[in-house]
Order: structure tokens, then C-alpha cells, then sequence
């Protein structure tokens, strides 16, 4: 089976809280829209967020990190950034 890699990203404005709420309902979205068994989405991703102590400047360190390191059976890692916040990381395609 092979994996893709799915984000999302939220405003910096937002709390922890707030985020794993969108993103409950974002991966919610895609199961219904896009499968939730090995689509290659955040639908076919256990439920929950493992947030990443780690602050990275940009999105695209917090992506390339996430991809160096994130499984695609565990659930989503959550990045703080200067920018906002990314979630996500591999899912089974």
C-alpha cells in the first residue's frame, strides 16, 4: 500500500482547542467526500492530533519535517508556526 500526504493549516489566531475541533470536522469531511480507507486524505487518518513541542518558522519547514517523520498508520502531527498552525502528514493510499 503506499501513502500520500494531506495538510491543513489554521490561522495562528486560533487555539489548540479550536484547531483539533476544525480538524476533527475537516477529517470528518473527508471520509465523507474522499473515503475514510485508504483514500491518500486526512479521512483515512486516526482521529486526534499528536502536537510536535517543536516551533517552526514557515509551513513548508513544518510540512518537510512532518514528512521526515510522520507515519501513516498514527494519527495527524500538529506544528506551531510563525504563520499558524499545520496539521496532517501521511495517510494510506
Amino acid at each position: 500500500m503506499g501513502g500520500c500526504t494531506d495538510f491543513r493549516t489554521y490561522d495562528k489566531s486560533m487555539t489548540e482547542t479550536q484547531v483539533e475541533e476544525s480538524f476533527s470536522s475537516d477529517q470528518e469531511t473527508s471520509a465523507y467526500e474522499d473515503g475514510h480507507n485508504y483514500s491518500g486524505c486526512i479521512g483515512a487518518m486516526p482521529c486526534g492530533i499528536d502536537w510536535l513541542t517543536q516551533t517552526f518558522k514557515t509551513r513548508n519547514a513544518a510540512e518537510k519535517y512532518i514528512m521526515e517523520n510522520h507515519d501513516k498508520w498514527d494519527e495527524a502531527f500538529g506544528a506551531h508556526t510563525e504563520e499558524g498552525y499545520v496539521v496532517g502528514g501521511w495517510c494510506s493510499s
